[in-house]
């Protein structure tokens, strides 16, 4: 994001070079905010690497990647596809092997497969808002990732 907002700013002294400094000053303002928020979520988030969560889709692959969670399985057995009785039953009996911490739905998708596997493994829901405007909270980039990880650290208690 810190690149885009560079190229932006360097986009938008060419359109309208009367204000260039402005621009160049906000987007410095907003490179050296977005860092220390990248530093603290990283320094928050800590206690959730290696931590194992079942997602509804696979649409967390960076999130996870960046804060080191671990995919413990999948409510759709293939993308798009929907969950089905069998593949629940398949995915409790995995779980009871190698256990998941969490199961990790959008504020998009039904919940209803995320709270039947709840009711079977004992696991807690947790309703992450995916974009910006994705709940109250997450009103701009800086709420999303905050609300984000404030919700993983709720489950993981």
């Amino acid at each position: 994001l810190a690149r885009i907002a560079e190229a932006l700013a360097e986009r938008l002294t060419t359109i309208d070079p009367a204000n260039a400094v402005h621009y160049r000053k906000r987007q410095e303002a907003f490179a050296q905010r977005w860092q220390q928020a990248i530093t603290g979520w990283e320094e928050k988030a800590a206690p959730l690497r290696e931590m194992r969560a079942v997602v509804h889709h696979k649409d967390w692959v960076y999130l996870f990647d960046w804060l080191g969670l671990v995919e413990a399985g999948t409510l759709e057995p293939k993308p798009g596809l929907p969950t089905s009785v069998g593949h629940l039953a398949t995915l409790k009996r995995d779980l009871e092997r190698d256990p998941a911490a969490m199961i990790v739905h959008t504020a998009y998708q039904n919940d209803r497969a995320a709270r039947r596997l709840a009711q079977m493994s004992g696991l807690p829901v947790v309703k992450l808002p995916y974009t910006v405007g994705g709940n109250e909270r997450a009103a701009d980039l800086f709420g999303l990732f905050d609300d984000t990880i404030d919700r993983l650290l709720a489950a993981a208690r």
